[in-house]
């Protein structure tokens, strides 16, 4: 992938996968908060965020997260984190976002954990 790039790709049964590429900041939240949206609208309501890509987060970048986290919340969607690298991983725990969000090792667990909740 290149650097700052948001992809996603509809895994089946309801659930997106947006894959986080480079470094989040505002500009990539904004690309990632856009992505989300566009999902939920299209009526997708469990999104997993990929961060296999993604080795800093700012704290712009968290406030685009904590965003996403409630806007997933008043939509009564779902929403896991996975491929988290120790740094992202600890900063989500740090600022308490890990308490709303699931987090997997990989996005097949993932997409496994949301299968069973169908």
């Amino acid at each position: 992938m290149s650097y700052l790039t948001v992809k996603t790709r509809d895994a089946g049964e309801g659930t997106s996968i947006v894959y986080i590429d480079g470094y989040l900041n505002s500009l990539l939240g904004e690309q990632v908060e856009r992505a989300v949206h566009d999902i939920l609208d299209a009526g997708q309501p469990r999104v997993v965020l990929n961060f296999e890509g993604t080795k800093l987060i700012n704290s712009i970048g968290i406030s685009f997260i904590i965003g996403i986290v409630e806007r997933m919340m008043e939509r009564n969607g779902s929403l896991a984190f996975c491929s988290l690298n120790r740094i992202n991983q600890e900063l989500f725990q740090m600022t308490g976002v890990s308490r709303y969000v699931r987090t997997f090792p990989s996005e097949e667990e993932a997409l496994a954990y949301f299968s069973q909740t169908v």
